[in-house]
């Protein structure tokens, strides 16, 4: 009888404990920046956060999950502003509080991951030990903190998201500025997203009525077919013409 002193390969069930470990650390992730989430209206399913007003106006934030080194997980977190009427020519009839996505607003931006303080900024939470969840929860309900109470003010005013557009404009000149600034480099303070001012634009030709403005807007977009964004605002347009003259 052959006898051999090979030892067990133990690293299947290392890699399936490595897994778990990961995965649980994503899990508290979640528990800790859902509670401040829920605090103020937002509603959790699968990796995605949304809260709507009445009028379906809302903000998606999403976790997404990107490539990692094994025994680590790490993921992007993207958050949208939604217009009422931008996100129902995307779903139509569907319900958009179940499937409404960050890259259906009209503000987008991606967390940053690093502190004010970072060389190079970035944009990947990676976890792989209890200090890195409680370090990335910290970052994530600090800007949330800071930010939703902003986000919810732009919900379905045009006039405000329009200014705030205004605003990140001459915060982006400013950052500009400093990073030419003579003889030293600094890492301006960009705004957090970026807008589509076109669209918030557009629609609100749309709601008042004005046909004229919303084809002038419109006129260079590249789609303009019977299905299209064009076809949809325009179509709104003449819709809120008609209501004010009737």
């Amino acid at each position: 009888m052959e006898i051999t002193n090979r030892v067990p390969d133990v690293r299947p069930v290392m890699g399936t404990v490595r897994c778990r470990l990961v995965n649980a650390l994503l899990r508290r992730f979640v528990e800790l920046i859902e509670a401040d989430l829920e605090a103020v209206g937002f509603v959790r399913r699968g990796p995605v956060f949304r809260y709507f007003d009445p009028e379906c106006n809302g903000i998606a934030l999403d976790i997404q999950r990107t490539t990692a080194l094994w025994g680590e997980v790490e993921f992007f977190i993207n958050v949208g502003v939604l217009l009422a009427a931008h996100v129902r020519y995307y779903f139509g009839e569907n319900d958009p509080r179940r499937d409404a996505m960050p890259h259906h607003g009209v503000w987008s931006h991606r967390l940053v991951a690093t502190g004010d303080t970072a060389t190079l900024p970035d944009h990947r939470f990676s976890l792989s030990s209890e200090s890195d969840v409680d370090r990335a929860a910290t970052i994530v309900r600090a800007w949330l903190a800071g930010n939703v109470p902003r986000m919810k003010s732009w919900l379905g005013d045009f006039d405000a998201m329009l200014a705030a557009v205004e605003e990140d404009r001459e915060r982006s000149a400013r950052a500009r500025a400093e990073q030419v600034a003579p003889g030293q480099w600094k890492a301006g303070r960009w705004p957090d997203g970026t807008w589509n001012d076109g669209i918030i634009r557009t629609y609100a030709y749309a709601e008042r009525g004005d046909v004229d403005a919303v084809a002038a807007e419109t006129a260079g977009w590249q789609d303009s077919g019977p299905d299209s964004l064009v076809a949809s605002v325009l179509a709104l347009a003449n819709q809120r013409l008609a209501e004010r003259q009737g």
